[in-house]
Formats: C-alpha cells, sequence, structure tokens
C-alpha cells in the first residue's frame, strides 16, 4: 500500500482500521453504496419530490443552534440559474469548508420549505478551484482516520482498473457457466465503476457466488477431515436429572419438551451431537441446558457453557449455581480472574460444569473428561473454536442457542453439520409488556411510573446508558446514577455492575429477589440470568445507544409475574438506524421478528458475526436475500469435493489456494497449503 502515489504512513495507518492491507484488500474494499450522478439538473429545472444533483456555488452560510447538541447547518447555493437552501444536521466539521464562495457539487432529494426549494442533509462534494466533477454512478466508501472519500474515489479509480484485470480467477470454467456468471476481474471492476444498476447487480452477484462458495468449501473441508471418532453415549435418565426436573418450580412448557426430546435422543448416540437450538428471550433455552450438562455430569463426564462475554458467563455461572446448588454439582468459572486451583480442575477426571468464555478452550485450558459443550449466541462461536476441541482429541457433544433466528441453510453453510431445533411459544403466566419511548425531556414521566410501582409494593430495574465499551466507566455510571435515585427519592436503591465480584453481585440479586431492594440499578449485565416476577417497569436510560438484541433483552426481565409490565426506553435518536430500532421495540415484542429487523437494520455480517468470527466473512452477500444463490453454492462445493476431494486438479488449484488462504486466516496456526 505504502508504494501507491499518495499513500504515506498515516494513510497506511487509517487503511489499516479498515482492515486494508494490500492492494488486493484495497481493489476488494467495496463501496457502501452508489450515488446516482448520471446528469447534473439546472436549479431552475429542478422539481419537487424528485432526486437530482446540482452543481453551484456557496452565496450563505450560516450555523444555528438549538442547544443539547442539536445544531445545524444552512447554506444557500446559487448556479446563476436559480437558489437552493441546504440543510445540514450534525455537521459542524463542514462549516469551516462550506464558506461563501466555495463550489460544491449536491446530491439529494429536492423539498419544497416556504415556498423556497430546499435539499435537507445531500450527499456534498467540495469541488477544488478547477476541479471538474466526477459523473455517472458514483462509488461511497467506508472511512476511516483522516481519509477523505474524495481521495479514496481518485485512488481507487486509478487502481481497481489496472489491478482487478490481473487477479486470477479461482472459479472453474464449468461452475461459471452454468451459473452464468462474469469473469471475476470484470466483476471487481465494475462492483466499483457500474456502467448502469445492471451492471452493478450483475458484479455483485459474482462476488456474493464467491463469498457463498469460499465459506462453503472451507466449511466442508473442515469437517470432512474430522476423525470418526465417538462421543461419550450420555444417560439421559441419571439421577441428576430426575432430581433436577422435580426441584424446578415449573413444569418444562410444550415446545420445551418437544426440543428437550430432540437433544435427548442425540445425547443417547456414540455420535457427537451438533445441533442449534433457537427460541425468543424468556423461551427457557437456559433450561435446556442446564438438562444437557447434568446428562454429561451424571454420566461420569464434565460439561462446559461458553458465553461471548466475561460478563456474561457470570450471570450464567450465578443463576445455574442457584438450579445445581440442591443436586451438588460442582460449579467452576472460567474468568480472567480466575486462579490456578480452579483451572487446575478442569484436567482432573472429576465430573463438574465449568463456565465461561471461548477462553474455555484456549491452549492453556485443559480438560478431563469433557462430554458437553453449551454454547450461548453460537455467532461468536466458530470453526477456530470447535478445530482447537478437536486438537485435544475431544469430541463433546455440542449445543449452540441463539435468539436470532436463522434459516438452516445459512447453519448448514456456516457450521458445516448443525441439526436446528426450535422452542416454540413461552412459558405459561408471561405477561405483555407495554413499551414506551420518552425524550430525554420527559424522562420524569417513567420515573413517576417507578414511584408508583414501589408504593404499590412492586420493584423497577433502571439501565445505565452505554457511555463505553468500557465496563469500568459504565460502572461508575452506574454508581452515580444509584447514588442520585437514594438522595432524592427515598427509595431503597440497588447497584449491580461488572466490575463488582460474582459474590457480590448473587448477593445484590438475592436482596432485589427477597425485596430488599426497591429499584436496581444496573448496566447491561442484567440482559440476561434474572427473573424477578415481582420486578415490573424497566427504565433503558440512552436507549439509543442499545443494540436491538440488547434491548430486547433487556426488557425480557420484567412481565414475568402477575402484573402488567412497562418499559421505558428514553432517548433522543437521531440516525436513521436508532430511530428504526426504538421503532421495532415499540411495535412488536416478538423476538423472531425483532431479529428480522435487526438482520435489516444492521445487516447479517455484523448480526451473525461472520465478519469477524466466519471463516472467509460475508461483506456483500446478504444470507437472507441472497438464500438461493447460497444454496447454489453449497451444492456446487459439494459437488466439487465429491468429484475432487483433494482439489488436486490442476483446473482447482487456485481454488484450493484460496480456500486455503481463508482457513489460515480463521485458523491461526494451521498452515495449510
Amino acid at each position: 500500500m505504502a508504494r501507491l502515489p499518495g499513500v504515506g504512513a498515516k494513510r497506511v495507518q487509517d487503511f489499516l482500521k479498515l482492515g486494508v492491507e494490500t492492494i488486493e484488500d484495497l481493489i476488494t474494499l467495496w463501496p457502501r453504496r452508489h450515488v446516482d450522478r448520471t446528469q447534473l439538473t439546472p436549479l431552475w429545472q429542478l422539481r419537487v419530490g424528485e432526486g437530482a444533483t446540482v452543481r453551484g456555488r456557496v452565496e450563505q452560510a450560516q450555523e444555528h443552534m438549538l442547544g443539547r447538541g442539536r445544531d445545524y447547518l444552512k447554506i444557500r447555493v446559487s448556479d446563476g440559474s436559480g437558489h437552493l437552501d441546504v440543510t445540514f444536521f450534525h455537521a459542524r466539521w463542514l462549516k469551516r469548508q462550506l464558506v461563501p464562495g466555495v463550489e460544491v457539487l449536491l446530491s439529494g432529494r429536492v423539498e419544497n420549505f416556504r415556498g423556497r426549494l430546499s435539499m435537507t442533509h445531500p450527499e456534498c462534494e467540495i469541488l477544488e478551484p478547477g476541479q471538474e466533477p466526477r459523473l455517472g454512478l458514483i462509488p461511497v466508501y467506508p472511512l476511516a482516520g483522516d481519509l477523505k472519500q474524495r481521495f479514496v474515489q481518485d485512488l481507487q479509480a486509478r487502481v481497481v482498473p489496472r489491478w482487478a484485470p490481473q487477479l486470477s480467477d479461482p472459479l472453474p470454467d464449468a461452475i461459471r457457466q452454468q451459473e452464468d456468471l462474469p469473469a471475476r476481474g470484470w466483476a471487481i471492476l465494475h462492483q466499483h465503476w457500474p456502467a448502469s444498476p445492471n451492471e452493478r447487480e450483475l458484479s455483485r452477484r459474482r462476488l456474493v457466488f464467491d463469498e457463498f462458495l469460499r465459506m462453503s468449501l472451507a466449511v466442508l473441508w473442515l469437517h470432512r477431515s474430522d476423525p470418526a471418532v465417538p462421543a461419550p453415549v450420555l444417560d439421559v435418565n441419571n439421577a441428576l436429572i430426575t432430581q433436577f426436573l422435580q426441584t424446578l418450580p415449573f413444569t418444562l412448557t410444550p415446545g420445551q419438551t418437544e426440543a428437550w426430546e430432540e437433544i435427548r435422543a442425540d445425547l443417547s448416540l456414540a455420535t457427537p451431537m451438533a445441533r442449534l437450538l433457537q427460541g425468543d428471550v424468556g423461551s427457557g433455552k437456559t433450561v435446556l441446558a442446564a438438562l444437557s450438562m447434568l446428562a454429561a455430569v451424571g454420566s461420569g463426564y464434565q460439561a462446559a457453557l461458553m458465553a461471548p462475554t466475561e460478563l456474561l458467563a457470570e450471570q450464567h455461572y450465578l443463576l445455574l449455581k442457584r438450579y445445581f446448588h440442591p443436586l451438588g454439582v460442582a460449579l467452576v468459572l472460567v474468568s480472567g480472574r480466575s486462579k490456578g486451583g480452579d483451572v487446575g480442575q478442569l484436567a482432573s477426571n472429576q465430573p463438574l460444569i465449568a463456565i465461561g468464555t471461548q477462553a474455555l478452550v484456549a491452549d492453556r485450558r485443559q480438560f478431563g473428561r469433557l462430554g458437553m459443550v453449551v454454547v450461548d449466541e453460537q455467532h461468536r462461536f466458530g470453526v477456530r473454536q470447535r478445530a482447537q476441541l478437536g486438537e485435544k482429541g475431544l469430541f463433546p457433544h455440542m449445543l449452540v442457542m441463539t435468539a436470532t433466528p436463522i434459516p438452516r441453510t445459512l447453519a448448514l453453510t456456516v457450521y458445516g453439520d448443525l441439526q436446528v431445533s426450535q422452542i416454540t411459544g413461552l412459558p405459561p403466566g408471561r405477561q405483555p409488556i407495554h413499551t414506551s419511548h420518552l425524550s430525554m425531556k420527559d424522562r420524569r414521566d417513567a420515573y413517576v411510573k417507578v414511584m408508583e410501582v414501589v408504593r404499590q409494593g412492586r420493584q423497577a430495574y433502571v439501565i445505565c446508558p452505554l457511555v463505553e465499551e468500557s465496563e469500568e466507566i459504565q460502572g461508575k455510571a452506574a454508581s452515580l446514577l444509584a447514588e442520585g435515585m437514594r438522595k432524592v427519592s427515598g427509595w431503597r436503591v440497588g447497584l449491580i455492575h461488572g466490575r463488582m465480584s460474582a459474590d457480590e453481585k448473587s448477593e445484590v440479586m438475592e436482596l432485589f429477589r427477597q425485596r430488599a431492594i426497591d429499584v436496581l440499578v444496573g448496566t447491561t449485565i442484567l440482559e440476561v440470568g434474572v427473573d424477578v416476577p415481582n420486578a415490573t417497569v424497566m427504565v433503558i436510560e440512552g436507549a439509543d445507544r442499545f443494540g436491538l438484541a440488547q434491548l430486547h433483552q433487556l426488557r425480557g426481565r420484567v412481565g414475568r409475574g402477575d402484573y402488567p409490565s412497562q418499559c421505558y426506553l428514553l432517548a433522543d435518536p437521531v440516525t436513521p438506524e436508532a430511530q428504526a430500532r426504538i421503532q421495532a421495540m415499540i411495535e412488536t415484542q416478538n423476538g423472531l421478528e425483532l431479529a428480522e429487523r435487526d438482520l435489516q437494520i444492521r445487516g447479517p455480517g455484523e448480526v451473525l458475526g461472520m465478519r469477524q468470527h466466519g471463516v472467509a466473512g460475508f461483506q456483500l452477500a446478504n444470507p437472507l436475500k441472497d438464500l438461493a444463490l447460497l444454496e447454489k453454492a453449497r451444492d456446487a462445493a459439494r459437488a466439487l469435493l465429491s468429484a475432487d476431494p483433494e482439489l488436486a486438479h490442476p483446473e482447482h488449484e487456485g481454488l484450493r489456494q484460496w480456500v486455503f488462504d481463508a482457513l489460515n486466516a480463521a485458523l491461526p496456526g494451521h498452515v495449510l497449503h
């Protein structure tokens, strides 16, 4: 990269933030979208309600301050034939550039505001003196650091036409002809610089097929080499399971019972179970995880539960500690703060349950007799971790759980061999939760409701806003919020956050369950494993800062008793994505529908975690939108490996290296060539 003209040390670092290290990385840095600048429209020809691209000179520029960070910049542009008023929100950085005399190119929807033609927050390109605008379908790239859009566009315009044709095409001609796909070099070039929407879609189809085929081949290759070793045959009717079901304060729902029967059948076999368990928030997935682990422990084996973060692992530990206390089952919490003796228990043959993060399968962790693995939120656990277990000679049964609906074909593509179980319905007695959105200036209304329910003898949660990724800073913010409440409300206020020890958290939660605390202030640590039927109000401060899945998990902490429940989302959302999340929460409580909305809002790569955790990652592909193409790619992958298991045919040389590059990236230290 540093050899490219104009790319110095600082820009190299900025590109690294985008995952761009090489020229090949650069030319596969795909545009987020294209702006249609196929023609310029004179200002006098603009029509209200239509999109247009215009060129003009700034005549006036004025910043307006509304308070609370809600500022906007208003400019007037002229091209000699007419005028256009343009408004930019939250764009203080533009005021230094959009000064009178500057020439601009604007693309947006034309509106009528108080009798004047206007645009609100259009695409804006500032033209240097003598610079001609680039017209056509113009790519808009992701940026990082100090990178500017025009610089990246100019760089790609120089690099892509030169280098794309030189890349080898790993796809065999037979598959390309069968699927009517263009050459890879042509597809790369026209994904950046298409002459028409049709060209862009044709190039995208080829590149999406490549992503699906590469992932399918990599996963199938990985699983084809798994040794055919037996898994432990577990006693699914052992005394621990019987005792656990008797001590539960409820009976399994029909949906839980059906899913448990499917799991039981797998655990009774000598082949490793690989099952995906889907179910909405509160549907009872954790109970089935507990039963599965007891099947192992009651058969003399060890079990492990892996969560995506230490905070969630601790929550699972506290919940299972309550579940298993009457049974005398040994539980070990493995975290960054674990002592050597705790970790050492794993290497023994002692039946136990270990709870932690992916560190459980790291090289320094050794299990003596692992028979069952439960993974919470499966998209955080990919082929790398499964391969690490296999390297240790461990082929335990595996249950992966999620509240995110995943099409079966996609699950098979990513994990190779998963069977799917679905928990339908919710436990009886669950109450509907009325969800309201209040602006920050109206947040007092939510606390009036808290006051009302506390007076009636019920309880409430208040979630601290996600101000930082740092749990330490968020914990401090929660502490300040709790202290302020104690001073002004007279409520018995409890506090829980991730910086507290597991015992401290357990003590606070027990006081809340015993109604010795009226209002529990906490961080997102409360999103799982908390079941207090007397709590009927959830207040989420700064709700626009949370993801949709987090909001749904948090809301699921109420509505668990006999009383109607409320959830108040306190936020002033400014981005379209944040507004869409808040609106989705108001409109539905259905977790499957919310997961679909989340896929639409954020994209499948983020929701399913494949950009960071998959084999090859999806950049352009949308597994829901492109499901038919995914199935074709998977069929092609199966046919290729069936005809040429080692991909040893000379025609497959490039394909073999392409797949091995993906596996080497996902499995460091496993050099394949």
